[in-house]
């Protein structure tokens, strides 16, 4: 049996925990369906069927208690294994797309390179759109346009330009962020190549917009949702919730009655930062999820950054020169910058870690990459359209002079992850125990 049908004993023990519950009564619930006890030392002989009778008993999925693959360190591409998993599209009745896929671990969404082949004189046709945000850079080496509704405007008929400019080309192209089931197709601005790296990430809505709620509660849900602010929306399900009445919350905060009702019936009037603290310390909640913020999208939801915009943003940092992708709010585990290389000395430079993964594409120059696997630093020699994954907390860096575009997302650690980090008791304690926890219940052992 493979070692990814092997049930995992930190899993396992995870679930009588939570089930409250022993192996002494799990045995017993398994007395008939299989003709052997279950022990923590002979897991690994457990076949298929078992393994089936366990997760029966616990009520949960098979796959909840197998072990999984190892995430890696970091996964490295070469320009020709890149170009190998080439793959053509066709719309419309032409060949329009090739795309290509970025290293990237097993059962993680993928970024791709996608070559863009729709003639200029030709109106896009447009896609679906898809649930997942994305983050969207022409690399060149023309311009492309880029169309996001059936009716054309300055919002949704854009020109993605590629920088001229040799003293700044290290910003390479137009970026864009697009939000779920945003319309989008492209064609070439002129008749030469074009080349874009989308960058598409995992939505954290995925798992609710599955079967995690059944239909009579969806149903429920979206109907309920009444044009008021998300932000202010959840909150007022979560005031209701906890049993509170405006008329309470008003006696014990000293914020006028009418001053609460209007804020969750009115998108122009406002609670203040204080006052939503007040409210959130009489119900306890976290206050940051429920405070209102302004976005910069425009009125289909995406943020477009020109060359222009990203070199505003330009910086020193570490050992680099950085600018910032586009990128927005409502989608904090997503995003990036254009890196500048120029260290041209050879020994090992580790100046670089992040608390999520990162993605690395080459986009010109004569580098090295150093990375830190366990305690010996590998170094990986680089060239233009290379591309390079490390998992997070991975300490790297570059050396030599040339430049890459950097994107992030929260596939490794998203954002939903850190908020309960931050608000995990004794986190260190728990993180260690947690990963090996092979204690069982409130019982000792026999």
């Amino acid at each position: 049996m493979g070692i990814m049908n092997q049930i995992d004993i930190v899993k396992l023990n995870h679930w009588l925990n939570i089930r409250k519950t022993t192996f002494e009564v799990l045995n017993d619930y398994l007395a008939g369906k299989i003709n052997f006890k279950i022990s923590k030392n002979n897991l690994k002989e457990l076949d298929q069927f078992s393994i089936e009778k366990i997760a029966e008993v616990l009520e949960i999925p098979t796959s909840y208690l197998l072990k999984e693959e190892d995430t890696p360190i970091f996964l490295f591409k070469t320009k020709e294994e890149i170009e190998k998993t080439k793959r053509p599209i066709y719309r419309g009745g032409i060949h329009f797309y090739n795309y290509y896929t970025l290293p990237t671990p097993h059962a993680y969404v993928a970024p791709v390179l996608i070559d863009i082949l729709c003639p200029k004189d030709k109106l896009p046709v447009l896609n679906h759109g898809h649930l997942e945000p994305a983050v969207t850079i022409s690399l060149g080496p023309n311009d492309i346009y880029a169309r996001f509704a059936k009716k054309l405007n300055k919002t949704t008929w854009l020109k993605f330009k590629i920088n001229k400019d040799k003293n700044s080309n290290w910003v390479v192209g137009s970026s864009y962020y697009e939000p779920s089931y945003c319309l989008h197709t492209y064609s070439k601005a002129t008749n030469g190549p074009g080349r874009i790296l989308s960058y598409t990430t995992k939505s954290n809505l995925e798992n609710l917009l599955g079967k995690k709620l059944n239909d009579n509660s969806f149903n429920n849900f979206v109907n309920s949702i009444d044009g008021i602010k998300t932000n202010r929306y959840l909150f007022r399900q979560d005031i209701i919730g906890k049993g509170y009445s405006f008329e309470e919350l008003s006696k014990k905060t000293k914020i006028k009655l009418k001053k609460i009702q209007n804020y969750f019936k009115k998108n122009s009037n406002f609670l203040t930062n204080k006052e939503i603290n007040k409210i959130c310390s009489i119900i306890n909640s976290d206050p940051n999820l429920y405070a209102d913020r302004e976005f910069k999208e425009d009125s289909i939801g995406k943020l477009y950054f020109d060359t222009n915009d990203s070199l505003k943003t330009k910086r020193k940092f570490k050992s680099y020169t950085v600018a910032s992708i586009a990128n927005s709010a409502r989608y904090a585990d997503l995003f990036g910058y254009f890196l500048k290389v120029e260290n041209l000395n050879n020994k090992s430079i580790l100046d670089l870690i992040n608390s999520t993964c990162s993605h690395y594409l080459v986009t010109g120059g004569d580098m090295k990459l150093h990375i830190l696997t366990g305690e010996k630093s590998e170094i990986i020699n680089l060239k233009k359209d290379d591309a390079i994954w490390i998992s997070a907390f991975t300490k790297h860096g570059f050396t030599g002079s040339g430049s890459l575009i950097k994107l992030c997302d929260g596939q490794n650690i998203n954002y939903l992850e850190k908020q309960d980090l931050i608000k995990t008791f004794n986190l260190k304690y728990t993180l260690r125990r947690g990963r090996d926890d092979k204690q069982t219940w409130g019982y000792d052992e026999k």
